[in-house]
């Protein structure tokens, strides 16, 4: 977690100094005095010794970060974004090698006083394919910080939202800055024709032949240097991989019956990809995100609880018991997962609270129908038949409301609900279920009086009640979610608000329910029926009224 702070904090400084570096370049557009006077303003605080301390700490962080998390990583089988900044990432200490030990290395240690007249004049005169090569690291540079911070950013709140002017700084930005760098280095081509413009110009920064030649032989070092650091983290990751697979043990059980070898240490994410199975993960593993989440179906008590930047994600969403992020779980014992979110989730997919992918409990579930709405629509209005349906839903959401039960789901003429989803006991549902099919019944009757003259038969419905386990959670597209169940025992009550029409009753409540409830039905109106995608028959009691719901 401090590691991935301090890679973060040292990109974060290392980006507004070439911030600063662009913005300074685009004034050669005006002119190379413009291009100077602006030095003076954006890069002198960080030639001061407190800006030179932190530019260096933080290109020291940050290079060290990067080449360690290459080391630690188990596979590098990469997004295309992510391979594409490691790539640039690697890239950049060759790029910008010589044009940092010739100008602010060579100002601290060989006394010269390099300014942009020399350091174009080198460029765009001296060796033009430098020149085009420095063009290069600029944009190099660019897209690297650019591509790290979009990828922070977009597990913020409101980013999206500031996303399309970003993109539009992102390109406009490297453009000014590409554009004034062309425009003052032909200006400086243009003067160098000048007879003795360039014996000044190198006469005013300090620079001879001996500086050349030191600041030369430096740079072949620095890029061996640069090379053998570069190259140490894939050959001690090639060492460590051979030895891990003399001891491997783990392994990962995927839902579709695959297992996977877990090379000790490796991230669950990273065996993943190894493996060629694609896997959620928004931030590249980094632990920001959570869109890697996934539920550990068993070995859960081998694996150690959640630290430090997991457990902070974890507790951001309201995670429940058994989920983990992919990307910070490293199991040395047999697991076996199943992934919570699909492989394209997004960023916001992230935010959504862990506790809503659902969990198992014990609920009474209520259908409830309309009768006869075919042949209201046949005998009304469109208006006029959907002014009687939100009448009735209306009076039926108050019905739920007063009993303590919770709306679950839409149907045309009918809807689902919920009872015990927060604190009650089952005991405690049930009972309101009774009272809440009561009320519905009683409304319906006020609705048929209040209604009398726009009908020309009372309303009818059909209410079904029955309990059980069901899975409990956030369903539906991610912006329009709402709180339902699924499971056999939410079939089954769908089924037996279907049995009313057959039995000729308002309501049928079964027998489980009834029991939780403490309810006391005669015994003639208990039924047994088989229904449809059960393999065992159910009981139920079928009701003309709610009188025995209320009196029992």
């Amino acid at each position: 977690m401090i590691a991935g702070q301090l890679r973060l904090y040292s990109g974060l400084v290392l980006f507004t100094f070439v911030l600063c570096h662009f913005i300074n370049h685009a004034f050669g557009l005006d002119s190379l005095e413009a291009l100077e006077t602006a030095r003076r303003y954006l890069m002198t605080p960080w030639r001061e010794s407190f800006g030179t301390v932190l530019l260096i700490s933080a290109a020291i962080t940050h290079t060290t970060l990067g080449l360690r998390a290459i080391y630690v990583r188990r596979s590098l089988k990469l997004k295309r974004w992510e391979m594409t900044q490691v790539i640039l990432g690697l890239s950049i200490p060759f790029l910008v090698a010589e044009h940092i030990l010739g100008t602010r290395v060579a100002e601290l240690t060989l006394d010269t006083e390099p300014n942009y007249a020399m350091v174009l004049l080198t460029f765009w005169v001296g060796s033009p394919i430098r020149g085009f090569l420095q063009a290069v690291a600029l944009l190099v540079v660019w897209v690297h910080g650019c591509i790290g911070l979009h990828y922070w950013l977009r597990t913020k709140n409101g980013y999206d939202k500031w996303r399309r002017f970003l993109g539009l700084l992102v390109v406009i930005v490297p453009t000014l800055a590409l554009a004034g760098y062309a425009a003052s280095g032909i200006e400086v081509r243009e003067m160098a024709k000048t007879p003795d413009y360039i014996f000044n110009v190198l006469k005013l920064a300090n620079i001879d032949r001996e500086t050349v030649a030191t600041t030369g032989s430096r740079l072949m070092i620095t890029l061996w240097v640069i090379a053998t650091l570069v190259a140490l983290p894939f050959v001690t990751r090639g060492i460590r991989q051979f030895v891990s697979r003399l001891r491997t043990r783990a392994r990962i059980t995927y839902p579709d019956g695959r297992r996977f070898r877990v090379p000790p240490g490796a991230t669950v994410l990273e065996v993943l990809r190894e493996n060629g199975v694609d896997h959620a993960a928004v931030c590249g593993g980094r632990g920001r995100c959570t869109t890697c989440r996934l539920r550990v179906v068993t070995g859960a008590d081998n694996l150690p609880p959640p630290d430090g930047v997991e457990a902070k994600a974890l507790e951001r969403i309201h995670a429940v018991e058994g989920m983990r992020l992919a990307c910070q779980v490293r199991p040395d014992h047999d697991i076996a997962i199943a992934p919570l979110l699909p492989a394209n989730a997004t960023a916001a997919d992230g935010r959504r609270p862990g506790g809503l992918e659902g969990h198992e409990q014990q609920v009474v579930c209520m259908f409830i129908d309309l009768r006869g709405s075919t042949k209201l629509g046949e005998a009304k209005l469109p208006y006029d038949v959907l002014f009687i349906l939100n009448q009735f839903f209306a009076e039926m959401t108050l019905a739920l409301e007063e009993s303590n039960g919770h709306y679950a789901q839409f149907n045309g003429d009918g809807l689902m609900a919920l009872y015990g989803i927060d604190d009650e006991t089952l005991e405690e549902a049930a009972r309101n279920a009774a009272q809440g099919a009561a009320l519905m019944l009683r409304r319906l009757d006020h609705l048929n009086e209040h209604l009398a003259s726009e009908l020309n038969e009372p309303l009818q419905m059909g209410i079904g009640v029955h309990c059980g386990e069901a899975i409990v959670g956030a369903m539906g597209p991610p912006r329009n979610q709402i709180t339902s169940a699924i499971g056999d025992s939410i079939n089954t009550t769908a089924r037996l608000e279907g049995l009313t029409k057959d039995y000729a009753v308002p309501i049928i409540f079964s027998r489980m329910a009834a029991e939780a409830a403490g309810l006391t039905l005669p015994e003639d109106k208990l039924h047994e029926a088989n229904v449809r995608g059960r393999g065992r028959s159910i009981h139920f009691y079928a009701l003309e009224d709610a009188s025995s719901l209320t009196n029992s």
